[in-house]
Parts: structure tokens; C-alpha cells; sequence
């Protein structure tokens, strides 16, 4: 699911447990990962899992960006408490996304 910066902030300040995909339209990994982000989201909520996947693009807020340390793309970014817990950039795989969500929680 797509979300605006400031439902990125409403989530962290919430102290959820999701993972972010970080990522604009004209990136080409990012554009290849994201099949495997909507692939796990969708398994995750079928499973009524307690840990949600959202997409954020980077275009529409750079400053939101900026502040969570983003500097390459497509970046990961796990959150539980409000702490970012866990990173990966660059592509990954489906099974080190579901690695990411078990170090979520």
C-alpha cells in the first residue's frame, strides 16, 4: 500500500511494525523489487501478520527522505517502536524480505 509522508510519520510515531519500501518511478531495481514488495505485502495481510509492507516514493517528499537517511534506492527500512530496526538497499530477494520482517518483530 502506497502512503504519503505524513501517514509514514503517523505509523512511525505510532510505534507499528511495517517495513517501507523506499523507491521513485524512474528507478529501474526499484521497478523490479516492487513485485516482490506487493507479492509479500499481500501474503502478509492474508496471513493476518502483525507486520504491514507500504511504499513510499521518494519523489513526493524528499525532505521525509532525507530524514530517514535515505541515500540510494530502492532502501528498505524496518520499523517497530518507532526505531528503524533493520536496512537493506539495493535488491533483494523474496526470502530476504521475509528476513527482514522476522528482524521487524
Amino acid at each position: 500500500m502506497k502512503i504519503t509522508s505524513k501517514e509514514l510519520q503517523e505509523k512511525i510515531d505510532s510505534g507499528e511494525k511495517f517495513i517501507v519500501d523506499m523507491y521513485a518511478d524512474w528507478c529501474g531495481p526499484c521497478r523490479m523489487l516492487g513485485p516482490i514488495v506487493e507479492k509479500v505485502g499481500t501474503q502478509l495481510k492474508e496471513q493476518g501478520h502483525e507486520v504491514n509492507i507500504y511504499k513510499f516514493d521518494i519523489e513526493e517528499d524528499k525532505e521525509m527522505a532525507a530524514m530517514l537517511g535515505v541515500r540510494s534506492i530502492p532502501a528498505l527500512k524496518g520499523f517497530n517502536g518507532g526505531e528503524n530496526v533493520v536496512n537493506k538497499v539495493g535488491m533483494i530477494s523474496e526470502n530476504q524480505l521475509m528476513e527482514m520482517v522476522n528482524n521487524v518483530l
